[in-house]
């Protein structure tokens, strides 16, 4: 027979026991909390800033195939992405009637093909024009002495043009606070009221609210078989129908415009 002591013994190992043992029931079904995983939203090569930000098409609209597209002019703009253009080529291209070719950027980036794209694009015969990518979180003073530094007014067929496709994480009122002084600083120096670029909905999102920016033309970019159609049915110039167009002259893909409605060249020359 066990004593008094040795009883209580057992009994005291015997509860511990099932106390473990419950124990370890709970824990291995316990709900553990999740763990946030910090996923970017998209790839950290997108973080970078590169220029030319629009998107490109995946398939161009077929020339021909265009509506009425022998009424009206085409022509293309171009950057350093399109490397070294054979101009003499383009000029026999039915497709590059007139061009706008990048000339800066921002605070102080220079296309690095500018000055050769200007050159032998008129010195073909091509009318030819300079464009600068806005950039809203630059300050316009900035921006202005940039362009104005590479593009001399004496040399443009072309009045200049503005591209007009990002926030740059500024509010909407500093935006346009600062896209409105860049667009004055260079109607004064250049003594005509520049083209602005901007895609459909960026502009039914920024411009169409505002009249201030009725006076001044557009072009406006929309990848489809189908002109654009505006919020409050605004007018437009100048229709970018692909950013995968193909023309004699250049390597790979190329951006490609047409004039609108009965707009034309005319509308847009500098002198």
């Amino acid at each position: 027979m066990k004593s008094h002591t040795t009883k209580l013994f057992l009994f005291l190992l015997m509860f511990s026991t099932a106390l473990t043992s419950v124990g370890a029931h709970k824990n291995k079904n316990k709900i553990e909390p999740k763990v946030a995983l910090l996923v970017p939203d998209k790839p950290a090569n997108q973080y970078k800033s590169m220029p030319d930000t629009h998107p490109r098409s995946l398939h161009a609209p077929n020339f021909i195939a265009m509506t009425n597209t022998v009424n009206y002019l085409h022509g293309i703009d171009v950057s350093h992405y399109q490397h070294n253009i054979n101009w003499k080529e383009a000029s026999q291209d039915p497709k590059v009637g007139y061009v706008y070719i990048k000339a800066t950027e921002g605070r102080d980036h220079v296309d690095a093909t500018y000055d050769y794209n200007l050159r032998e694009a008129r010195r073909n015969g091509i009318k030819a024009g300079s464009y600068h990518f806005f950039r809203p979180n630059v300050s316009a003073a900035e921006q202005f002495k940039n362009f104005t530094k590479i593009v001399n007014k004496n040399n443009q067929d072309l009045i200049p043009l503005i591209d007009v496709e990002v926030t740059g994480g500024v509010s909407v009122t500093t935006m346009h606070t600062c896209l409105q002084e860049f667009l004055q600083l260079i109607t004064k120096e250049y003594g005509k009221k520049p083209l602005i670029y901007t895609g459909k909905n960026f502009y039914n999102k920024y411009f169409a609210p505002y009249s201030v920016y009725k006076s001044y033309s557009f072009m406006i970019a929309q990848y489809t078989n189908n002109e654009p159609v505006l919020n409050n049915n605004d007018d437009y110039l100048i229709w970018q129908y692909t950013g995968a167009g193909s023309v004699n002259g250049v390597r790979g893909h190329v951006d490609q415009s047409r004039f609108h409605g009965r707009h034309s060249i005319n509308e847009i020359l500098y002198k």
